[in-house]
């Protein structure tokens, strides 16, 4: 556990990252609390002090915006459930009836979509205020709502004061990687389409191309997370040379467009997964036809290779090395459509042909994506 632990100290250190981050958010949650509970301290409310860094700790998150967001819906849920518990205790008091009627109604009105994850808050707040006698109290209950709202003030003054840095570096990251998994994947379809059914190495690549779902999924929440740092930043107050937050509508263009790609990816491995097996309704593809492929697929990895290597979601406009790696593709696939009409028979022909749509539908995929980009940017 401790050689766990310095490890992920030296990563902290030494880069940016998801420990670096995690190191952050622990000082920034220190900081806050400690400051919270100073501050209730000072304002005398010693029996309710507890809840200014209980609610800090909450609401510190690695954002302004997430914090702004979760502290007004943490406040908005405490002063709900301390609302509902004053109600009761200042009528008929803490009974049996009362008690589980008051948790009732309260995770009721906790489910509300407003609250969100801090919906659970309110039957919380709820059941320790009434139980422990300070729903009874006027008193005791202002105290803890002041307390709650010393704890998210500190938590946001922190947030603000520790605003973490506009980069938009990770969110590029996470693209480029999507793109460059597209193309080790198909540089290696290609290779082993050229050996023909010898080299379909399909279960590898069946799992490969279902692992691009993850990925997609991991781009969008790098952007997401970009997005949240520019929302209230105080960073972009300062003068001087500022990232445009418009780059990450390019980011999900790219996104939806590798994305896309990668389904003709995964639609090309089921049919010719399908196709080959037991049973399947057409003849398989067989050896010509593979190696006749190959080259295909090839220039698919050769246009995921451009993206990476050009860092073309960066760009205010595709490179022309790209535009023209595409446009070549898009003339080969109708050449070899045309060609291999006359060569192949009616009964190969819907499976070759939908492995070519596939493939062309690719290329399309992302002469798609760098035109919405470059639109975007004009834009």
């Amino acid at each position: 556990m401790f050689e766990r632990l310095r490890d992920g100290l030296r990563r902290a250190r030494q880069r940016r990252g998801f420990e670096r981050e995690t190191v952050v958010l622990i000082l920034k949650c220190t900081v806050a609390a400690t400051l919270a509970w100073v501050v209730g301290t000072l304002l005398g409310a010693s029996s309710q002090v507890g809840f200014a860094p209980f609610t800090a700790l909450l609401v510190v998150r690695p954002s302004v915006y997430g914090s702004v967001l979760q502290s007004g819906r943490y406040v908005a849920a405490v002063f709900a459930g301390a609302l509902l518990a004053g109600l009761v205790g200042l009528t008929t008091g803490a009974q049996l009836w009362t008690f589980a009627l008051l948790l009732l109604v309260a995770l009721a009105a906790g489910q509300a979509r407003f609250f969100g994850a801090q919906g659970t808050q309110l039957p919380v707040v709820a059941a320790f205020a009434l139980a422990g006698g300070t729903a009874e109290n006027p008193e005791d209950l202002g105290y803890l709502l002041l307390m709650v709202c010393v704890g998210a003030v500190c938590a946001l003054a922190t947030n603000t004061v520790f605003a973490p840095a506009i980069r938009f570096r990770d969110a590029e990251n996470a693209v480029l990687d999507l793109a460059d998994g597209l193309r080790s994947l198909t540089s290696e379809m290609a290779e082993g389409l050229r050996e023909g059914r010898e080299g379909l190495d399909l279960d590898h690549w069946g799992r490969a191309s279902g692992g691009f779902d993850g990925s997609v999924r991991n781009a969008q929440e790098a952007v997401r997370r970009q997005e949240d740092r520019t929302r209230l930043n105080p960073r972009r107050l300062v003068p001087g040379k500022h990232l445009d937050p418009g780059a990450l509508d390019t980011y999900r263009d790219w996104i939806a467009a590798l994305s896309r790609a990668s389904r003709h990816v995964q639609s090309i491995v089921r049919t010719l997964r399908t196709t080959t097996g037991r049973g399947s309704r057409y003849s398989g593809p067989d050896d010509a036809f593979l190696r006749e492929f190959a080259p295909l697929v090839e220039r698919a990895s050769e246009i995921f290779g451009a993206v990476h290597d050009h860092e073309e979601p960066e760009r205010g406009s595709a490179s022309e090395e790209l535009c023209g790696r595409v446009q070549d593709a898009l003339r080969l696939v109708d050449e070899e459509r045309t060609r291999m009409r006359e060569r192949w028979d009616d009964e190969n022909w819907p499976v070759y042909s939908g492995l070519l749509t596939d493939v062309e539908r690719l290329f399309e995929e992302v002469d798609q994506g760098y035109e919405n980009s470059t639109r975007a940017d004009r834009g």
